[in-house]
């Protein structure tokens, strides 16, 4: 009898700490060099309920022909730039990728002392997707968003290392 209060003390703790833990998260950008520019590329959760699309699949993200790293589900990165346009390619088709969608490819601008943020949005293409349909649909869309939207939405994904 003289253990329950302490097992439902600890149980308490415990809960309160989980919580804790899935509260969101801290970001704040870090500042690039003067004479370089900052972008940073995040993949946040799907606005579809349920399961997440393409979860444990992850694309090579390349700058100028050049990979700067895989970019998991739920995560972000940030690439330092030299100003000027860049061309970025979201891609399935290198070693580091596990990605079997087609490839993405945008022009970056960036400027010295900018920090910019673009988003790779993964949703179900529920629009097209049907029961019975052998494959699931998706919609996928790199796009620049706003510092001030940005750092809700990175606060919330993993710094991947």
């Amino acid at each position: 009898m003289h253990n329950r209060p302490i097992r439902f003390a600890a149980s308490l703790v415990l809960s309160l700490l989980l919580g804790a833990c899935s509260s969101p998260g801290y970001f704040e950008a870090a500042q690039p060099p003067a004479d370089q520019g900052l972008l940073y590329i995040y993949r946040p959760k799907a606005d579809n309920p349920g399961i997440q699309p393409l979860r444990f699949d992850y694309p090579d993200i390349q700058i100028d022909g050049q990979s700067v790293g895989v970019l998991p589900f739920n995560s972000h990165f940030p690439v330092t730039l030299t100003p000027g346009k860049h061309h970025l390619r979201v891609t399935g088709l290198s070693r580091n990728a596990k990605w079997e969608p087609r490839d993405i490819e945008q022009t970056v601008a960036i400027q010295a002392g900018e920090v910019k943020y673009l988003k790779l949005k993964v949703q179900y293409n529920l629009h097209e997707m049907n029961l019975g349909q052998p494959k699931p649909s998706y919609l996928l869309q790199v796009m620049p968003v706003r510092a001030s939207d940005a750092v809700y939405e990175i606060r919330a994904t993993q710094a991947r290392n």
